[in-house]
């Protein structure tokens, strides 16, 4: 779905107000659940408040977002669970339930990448296992111009580019306020319910004013999950995994409709939403997918339980 909201040239029927400058915020939840809904878990789940032997969640609500700050804004969690039938004095689990899921926010890019993965013999009740990767930012873009007046309406282009493959959601929403009135100028949704798809990129057009300040929220989920149903001789063979990786992914941009019209777009934290970011290296991008590069990720659990 797509939503660009045009408006005239003609005189601005608005004050523009001094906007107060404040960083970008972030927001990134890491979720693994020993249960099988992957369109269920993650934020506005209350089960993330805890963990326990079923579940590992770990989240950071609206922290500053600073360009200063190359590392951004992370989290992560990993889960394994091994699942014994009653009777069962082998010394191995019927199911091994494991899940690894990332979210990272940086000012301009977001990424995320969840796997999970169910081995063992069956033969003991255990749902299976699902994951959920998320990351958000809030942002406020100013529009300048160094020959154009306040005041003068143009045509801004954004696009929001993406790479990976997997179940997963990307958005993009570009707010103004005028007159004490919210207009949406852009809105994008595109998903991926398949393991096997990618989420496709987004772009369009919208008229703002040179002068004005928009507000701009833009996230990326990426979900997955396996279940034990009908577990079978390939699956005592081979187990079953799934994946959804855009660990090094999601690039927002804005710039001029008319490149020979003089406009700057930057947020007001001071990031610069028209220069292409630096794309990471391949290893801090292998990283990012396992989820091995965040900040204070806790101890791998290690769980025996019998139902």
């Amino acid at each position: 779905m797509r939503i660009a909201i045009a408006s005239s040239s003609v005189a601005l029927l608005f004050a523009f107000a001094s906007p107060t400058v404040h960083a970008a915020t972030a927001s990134v939840y890491a979720h693994v659940e020993t249960k099988y809904e992957p369109n269920v878990i993650g934020p506005g789940n209350t089960s993330c408040t805890t963990n326990n032997d079923t579940r590992e969640c770990n989240r950071l609500l609206d922290q500053p977002l600073l360009v200063t700050d190359q590392n951004g804004v992370s989290t992560g969690s990993q889960l394994l669970r091994e699942v014994y039938a009653p009777g069962n004095t082998s010394g191995s689990p019927n199911f091994r339930l494991t899940g690894d899921a990332f979210a990272l926010a940086l000012p301009g890019s977001l990424h995320a990448s969840v796997a999970v993965e169910v081995t063992g013999t069956g033969g003991a009740f255990v749902p299976g296992i699902s994951g959920y990767g998320y990351a958000a930012v809030e942002d406020r873009i100013r529009i300048r111009s160094s020959t154009l007046a306040n005041g003068t309406a143009v045509t801004l282009s954004t696009v929001f580019n993406i790479t990976g493959i997997g179940e997963g959601t990307l958005y993009l929403n570009v707010v103004a306020r005028r007159d004490g009135i919210e207009t949406v100028l852009f809105g994008d949704t595109e998903s991926s319910n398949s393991a096997q798809r990618s989420i496709a990129g987004m772009g369009g057009s919208f008229i703002a004013y040179i002068g004005e300040t928009l507000d701009v929220d833009y996230s990326l989920r990426a979900s997955t999950g396996v279940s034990t149903a009908a577990w079978q001789a390939d699956e005592v063979a081979n187990g079953r995994t799934s994946q959804s990786s855009y660990g090094n992914s999601a690039y927002l941009y804005f710039a001029s409709a008319d490149p020979g019209v003089d406009v700057y777009i930057d947020g007001v934290g001071g990031y610069d939403y028209v220069q292409p970011p630096a794309i990471p290296e391949p290893h801090t991008a292998l990283l990012m997918l396992l989820g091995l590069a965040f900040v204070g990720t806790r101890t791998l659990q290690r769980r025996r339980n019998t139902p």
